[in-house]
Order: C-alpha cells, then sequence, then structure tokens
C-alpha cells in the first residue's frame, strides 16, 4: 500500500487498502492508526477536501472504528 504524505496539521501521511477497505493515518506525533470498514468514496473524498483536518475529524474519526498500532 502506498502512503500519501500529507504534512497538514496533525497528519503525517494516510493510506488506503481497497481491498480491506482500511485507512491507516500516520500523525505527526508519532501515532498510527488503521480505520476500519472505510469505503472508497470515503477516502477520496478526504484527498479532494480543502482543509484535511476538519474532513477526518467530522468524517473519517467519529465514523469509523480504529486502533492504534504500536510502531
Amino acid at each position: 500500500m502506498e502512503m500519501t504524505q500529507l504534512n497538514y496539521g496533525e497528519l503525517n501521511s494516510i493510506g488506503y487498502d481497497e481491498m480491506t477497505r482500511q485507512l491507516h493515518v500516520h500523525f505527526k506525533n508519532g501515532e498510527y492508526k488503521i480505520y476500519y470498514e472505510v469505503a472508497k468514496q470515503d477516502y477520496v473524498g478526504f484527498l479532494s477536501s480543502q482543509n484535511y483536518t476538519e474532513f477526518f475529524q467530522e468524517k473519517i474519526e467519529p465514523r469509523f472504528p480504529s486502533k492504534e498500532i504500536e510502531m
């Protein structure tokens, strides 16, 4: 899976696995979370948004189950 560098707000990079519908998010503070059951349209909407942080906080974080991964 390819990660897209964002360097925007608290977000460092993001990647999407279409087969498993997992959104991988690496935060600037070092946290790494996987969000599950994310539809491709939500990922595309995120990348198309004018404000990544706002989209993430309003439409990704509260809607999808997630798990923090220890790196």
